[in-house]
């Protein structure tokens, strides 16, 4: 049995996304945190970086790093359908498009949530989070542009980059001003929200911000 190290509004939902589409025999345990900080000293123990989600495998192998869990998760539950084929085109820009939202999406939001963390000057905060907002914007018009028209952001089919697009959406600092100027992003996250086992997920982690896509 796989065990999710998780906690609401959290990367944890990419992937549960993948252990719920596999239908995979998996426990969720809730990492405490006070003030969105992680205070669970057994947790600190498990990922040293303090950083949700973690995964335990069957055998007790840890994962850190959500992405890394995900991919993991994805070749070893083949069943969950979740990347196109090994060796396609699809897989390689599904691939693009996920170290695109890790690096440029992701790892931004941390600065604009955390900004203090980013800067060793009190006065420099402001500035961290209006570079945050700026490129944070930035990225995601980028996909927006990129996305077809189609009902998914790859290959027009459902693939973990719509996870990860659907959950950074709802991280932003203003997400019904981003889906109203992003049609085709818009589209492709309320598909995400209306999936019978990966919708439901958004309520369980407290990221309500997609259910008017509904």
């Amino acid at each position: 049995m796989y065990t999710l190290f998780w906690s609401t509004r959290t990367a944890a939902i990419a992937p549960d996304a993948v252990l719920s589409e596999a239908n995979a025999d998996f426990v969720r345990k809730e990492v405490k945190r006070t003030a969105g900080r992680v205070d669970d000293p057994e947790f600190e123990k498990i990922s040293p970086m303090k950083q949700i989600p973690a995964l335990q495998l069957p055998d007790g192998t840890v994962l850190c790093e959500s992405l890394a869990i995900s991919l993991a998760l994805a070749e070893r539950l083949p069943e969950a359908d979740i990347l196109p084929p090994p060796g396609s085109n699809e897989r390689a820009v599904v691939y693009r498009w996920l170290m695109h939202m890790i690096c440029n999406i992701y790892e931004v939001d941390l600065r604009h949530s955390y900004a203090d963390r980013y800067t060793t000057d009190p006065d420099g905060v402001a500035g961290v989070r209006a570079a945050a907002e700026e490129r944070w914007d930035r990225a995601f018009k980028i996909i927006e542009d990129a996305i077809d028209g189609g009902a998914w952001f790859v290959g027009g089919r459902f693939s973990l980059a719509d996870v990860y697009l659907a959950a950074t959406v709802c991280w932003h600092y203003d997400t019904p001003a981003l889906l109203e100027r992003s049609p085709n992003i818009a589209r492709v996250c309320g598909n995400v929200r209306k999936r019978d086992k990966t919708g439901p997920l958004f309520a369980l982690y407290k990221m309500n911000e997609l259910d008017g896509l509904v």
